[in-house]
């Protein structure tokens, strides 16, 4: 009896003594619950960066609520190659692909994209028109002619025409969702959470690199 406490102690202390790398495959996550892998991987053109897309919608407010969230995580991540797709979900959504790829063409998404959000969710300038959009940006330093010029351009068609196919990849029923190196993709609706997902993400960039996995998407 005695050496059979002995050994049942014997295995508690193993167990608490379990180290991090151990742990972690424990509580890792699991393909077809918590992410998706895709059929096919995107071209992989980042010089060994693992790329990492957000797709999203300027007028989705759980977008909206996520966009601090998710510029805190990319702080934390200067060495991914982060990129954006904005997703087609219905006729009216197509504007708003538009405006983002004429930033996008202008230069300035950097400079407007969050204020993009904010006149929308939070000041109540839906920005669904080209007037409205024009009107916006003008305000905010983009010359009007120029983007005239952008937001109608072969371009920017050309970019909207291939969302549909890079959708269909992964492929993205909700938004905000994230592919991870044109292989893996997550969304806070899968994953539970927007926090969560972001989790998600950090796991699979990590199986990216470990496994040496293509950094397309």
């Amino acid at each position: 009896m005695l050496n059979r406490s002995i050994a049942l102690l014997a295995l508690v202390g193993l167990s608490l003594c379990v180290p991090a790398s151990a742990q972690s495959l424990i509580s890792r996550y699991v393909a077809g619950e918590d992410y998706k892998v895709a059929d096919s991987a995107g071209p992989s053109d980042n010089h060994g960066a693992v790329r990492v897309t957000e797709f999203f919608l300027y007028s989705c407010p759980h977008c909206f609520h996520f966009e601090p969230e998710l510029n805190a995580w990319r702080k934390q991540h200067p060495d991914i190659a982060f990129h954006r797709v904005p997703v087609l979900f219905g006729p009216g959504s197509q504007p708003y692909a538009r405006l983002y790829y004429t930033e996008v063409k202008l230069g300035v998404v950097d400079r407007l994209h969050d204020q993009i959000f904010d006149a929308i969710h939070e000041d109540g300038k839906p920005l669904s028109s080209e007037g409205q959009m024009r009107r916006f940006m003008v305000a905010h330093g983009v010359d009007g002619q120029r983007f005239d010029k952008v937001y109608q351009s072969p371009a920017v068609d050309q970019k909207v025409q291939a969302i549909a196919a890079r959708m269909q990849r992964y492929p993205v029923m909700a938004v905000p969702s994230i592919s991870v190196a044109g292989h893996y993709w997550t969304s806070g609706r899968l994953a539970g959470s927007n926090e969560r997902m972001l989790k998600v993400v950090d796991y699979l960039i990590d199986r990216s690199r470990g496994a040496g996995a293509k950094t397309g998407g």
